[in-house]
């Protein structure tokens, strides 16, 4: 039988910190060959663009695919059975923020504060995850928009959440270790005289080549450039993309996450970078531990969903 989760069903069976072991155990896979990525596939007509990413780990293997704000994901063993079919834009936002933390615990390790560029939907979420795996973490929150400055403050402190925002983003950056831009900025907005001498960024909003947060000046200045999929990311990251056409993108210090999590790469200590655009191997891992908490909570409902036809 299928299951059948719900978005209101995957809040309240899967957490943070459940998403963030997902991601680390997925990562350790793939850098033993043990799980893999497939390059993310967008369809587009009359306006609409529909995105499928696809990923495989020991014995599960399934995809996401969403079109305008939509978002569903299919799971299934290696066998072929379909195992269960999730509604997963809180799923999404559970795996972005928990890979935030994830990231910046192994590349800048210890730190005691993060600011949030960017406060809507995805920048809630940002918070709640921070708040959720780093207890006592001073978080901080900047956008350009006063209305969805108070928006994601109500939001939050219904969550029990207070977060402190800061008038210009010049003021956040300056005040913090970890800056997370998380927006849909077509030009960039994050200059390198803002940040700290060992500042770390996860640049999160783009995974499209037209969608720039990061000055290339940023790009040329780091250390290392983190990612989670090499060939992906040079197709698809737009500060990276941008950093290249103006000579100030050096290949040779892009890695991947899956090194970092292993401990195959260390970080020399100064500016670092990680550059996520979401992948398919990323839904999986939070997929397969969703399915496994589903059926061991006797949560979800039962379909019967064959997709074979026999006759009689």
């Amino acid at each position: 039988m299928t299951l059948l989760i719900k978005e209101n069903e995957v809040n309240s069976l899967l957490s943070f910190k459940d998403a963030y072991d997902a991601l680390r155990e997925a990562f350790i896979l793939e850098d033993n060959k043990k799980a893999v990525n497939t390059k993310r596939i967008r369809t587009s007509f009359s306006g609409s663009t529909l995105t499928y990413q696809a990923g495989a780990m020991e014995g599960y293997i399934g995809f996401k695919t969403y079109i305008r704000g939509n978002f569903v994901s299919l799971l299934f063993s290696g066998d072929g059975e379909l195992l269960m079919i999730s509604e997963a834009d809180r799923l999404s936002l559970l795996r972005t923020g928990a890979l935030s933390v994830l990231a910046s615990d192994i590349i800048r390790r210890d730190y005691s504060s993060v600011g949030i560029v960017g406060l809507g939907k995805q920048g809630i979420a940002q918070v709640e995850a921070f708040h959720s795996l780093k207890p006592g973490l001073k978080i901080m929150g900047y956008t350009r928009s006063q209305e969805r400055e108070a928006r994601a403050k109500e939001a939050l402190s219904k969550m029990g959440i207070r977060l402190e925002t800061v008038p210009n983003l010049k003021d956040l950056v300056s005040r913090v270790e970890v800056v997370v831009t998380i927006t849909t900025a077509t030009s960039p907005i994050l200059k390198l005289d803002y940040l700290k001498e060992r500042a770390h960024i996860n640049a999160m909003g783009s995974n499209l080549p037209e969608r720039v947060e990061l000055f290339p000046e940023v790009i040329k200045a780091s250390k290392i450039v983190a990612v989670e999929d090499k060939k992906q990311a040079k197709e698809e990251a737009g500060d990276l993309i941008l950093a290249e056409k103006m000579g100030m993108m050096d290949w040779n210090k892009l890695v991947t996450l899956s090194e970092l999590v292993s401990g195959k790469v260390s970080v020399e200590s100064g500016l670092t970078i990680f550059k996520s655009v979401g992948i398919g191997l990323e839904d999986v891992s939070v997929m397969k531990r969703l399915y496994l908490k589903a059926k061991d909570k006797g949560a979800g409902t039962k379909l019967e969903v064959r997709g074979k036809w026999s006759q009689g």
